[in-house]
């Protein structure tokens, strides 16, 4: 019999910050956090290994510090930042078109809500949701399809549809150390939680795993 509710949390919460302290790794995008370096980060690590992005963020922090350099550099200028990360087509239309609406109609500011967040073009619930956690500071889940498998697992959730996810992490993340959490459940499932070989005999969460208890202890 599953414990209760809040004790059920409670350990997935502490299991998850504690592995994420011993485990978290200072990327240049997770030092020195600012809401506009997380958007940056996030655009540049889309489909594009960690690696990757921590050779090329610092360069294009240095060229583009901040939205209104973005709104004043042409297309192709934004376009060549891009180069060695692929999809640069992509990514540099997509950061003209934000900085567009961000400068012009938000004052270069980026909003610090949710719901202002996910009506800008391009950010998603993973985008906004870890420009609040991460960038403002403010509680909020962060949702990516590792996070999904991870939190599917976990629970034994069965669903494909991000709203599902979102609701019950609304309920998992913490009021305190929220940025830890999402690092966390990120981290894990890139790097514990696989898709076709789950490292369960490592997880910090597999005595509370219905994934592991199923295959497992069978």
């Amino acid at each position: 019999m599953r414990k209760d509710l809040h004790t059920f949390i409670s350990e997935i919460q502490k299991k998850v910050i504690e592995w994420e302290k011993k485990n978290w790794v200072p990327y240049p995008w997770r030092v020195n956090r600012t809401p506009y370096k997380v958007l940056i980060a996030e655009l540049l690590l889309k489909r594009t290994t960690r690696q990757a992005v921590s050779r090329e963020f610092p360069k294009f922090i240095k060229r583009f510090p901040d939205l209104q350099s973005i709104y004043n550099a042409t297309f192709e200028e934004v376009k060549e930042a891009f180069k060695n990360l692929g999809l640069y087509e992509q990514r540099a239309r997509q950061l003209k078109q934000l900085a567009k609406v961000l400068v012009e109609e938000y004052g270069g500011r980026i909003p610090d809500s949710w719901e202002e967040l996910i009506k800008l073009p391009g950010i998603g619930v993973y985008l906004a949701g870890a420009i609040l956690s991460f960038g403002f500071g403010k509680r909020a889940p962060v949702v990516d399809s590792n996070v999904m498998r991870l939190i599917s697992r976990l629970t034994g959730l069965k669903s494909k549809r991000v709203k599902d996810y979102l609701d019950l992490l609304w309920k998992l993340v913490p009021e305190k150390d929220h940025d830890l959490f999402n690092y966390g459940l990120i981290d894990l499932g890139a790097v514990v939680c696989h898709y076709r070989r789950p490292r369960c005999e490592v997880c910090p969460l597999k005595d509370l795993c219905s994934y592991f208890n199923s295959t497992h202890r069978g």
